[in-house]
């Protein structure tokens, strides 16, 4: 049932067994409406979307009242909805911003910019699937509401499986502390070879600054390499600057740029620009990799990312 910048009085109904593709399985409530609705059933409604029973959008808010028997959801004119547990499998929260009378939603890449992360984390049980510049395919995933894990590879045309780097990350986020939100974590790519395997990695922390919207980060990190049973850590950090800005609900602009220490003229290095066209459950970064010192075409640069239910 979908009331859409119009006033019906809704009374006595059952809503219940319906699906909807995309928001709102049992009511979907959209663009100022202001319904009147007294006396209904929500249950076993379904949606490939938000909201499986009732879904509130664009100045349909709702203050939601949680108690042992269920929740009550009261609209900005007043209107009570109640929903008994029973007939409620999750509660999720979504993030949205209202942005010149626009809804815009939050970009669910919000934990990464290009390659480098930020000090977001990826939310408890949500995971996603990542493709970086169409050889590095990786799992991503949140546990609890501050550790974030990441396990991929290397892949290249007509390299051997025996061969392949195998990449792992983990990610603490700390809780906001002022303007800033802080991480740290560390990366570790193994090399696998038949007579002596070695490995790289990147010890890190980030500081970041702004929403979930548009963001900047800073991020500062040691080097580190494994021959066999040595351990050798880099002298000076790398430093790293990042960040998003959001341009709609569905486009932002990320950059990423990575120094290393005693680099003669850091201008030659080059910096990746991207458009992120962002979806509920697909993004897409297409870029590339710009410098002075480049000729011709830049690097292209493609990512695409599937968030998972």
């Amino acid at each position: 049932m979908m009331v859409n910048g119009s006033s019906p009085t809704l009374m006595d109904l059952e809503v219940i067994n319906n699906f909807a593709e995309n928001h709102g399985g049992g009511i979907s409530a959209q663009d100022g409406c202001s319904p009147l609705i007294h006396n209904i059933t929500v249950r076993d409604n379904h949606t490939n979307g938000n909201g499986g029973g009732i879904y509130l959008h664009n100045h349909c808010n709702a203050v939601i009242e949680e108690s042992d028997i269920g929740y009550r959801l009261k609209t900005q004119d007043g209107i009570v909805i109640s929903v008994p547990l029973a007939s409620i499998k999750r509660v999720s929260k979504i993030e949205t911003a209202e942005v010149d009378g626009q809804v815009w939603r939050a970009d669910p890449n919000k934990s990464m910019y290009l390659f480098a992360p930020s000090a977001f984390p990826i939310e408890k049980h949500k995971a996603y699937c990542r493709d970086f510049c169409l050889f590095f395919p990786s799992y991503n995933r949140g546990f609890g509401n501050n550790f974030s894990f990441q396990a991929g590879a290397f892949v290249f045309p007509g390299m051997p499986l025996d061969q392949v780097p195998i990449v792992l990350s983990g990610k603490f986020s700390l809780p906001q502390v002022g303007p800033a939100r802080l991480a740290t974590g560390m990366m570790y790519v193994n090399f696998p070879q038949e007579d002596n395997a070695f490995g790289l990695g990147f010890v890190f922390g980030t500081a970041t600054f702004g929403d979930r919207f548009t963001h900047f980060s800073t991020t500062l990190g040691w080097g580190y390499g494994r021959y066999e049973d040595d351990w050798n850590f880099m002298d000076k950090p790398i430093l790293v600057l990042s960040g998003n800005k959001r341009i709609s609900n569905s486009f932002a602009i990320v950059a990423e740029y990575w120094l290393p220490p005693e680099v003669d003229d850091p201008s030659n290095l080059p910096i990746a620009i991207s458009g992120r066209f962002i979806g509920r459950r697909i993004a897409v970064d297409v870029g590339g990799f710009f410098s002075k010192s480049m000729e011709g075409i830049p690097l292209p640069l493609i990512n695409f990312t599937y968030h998972m239910k």
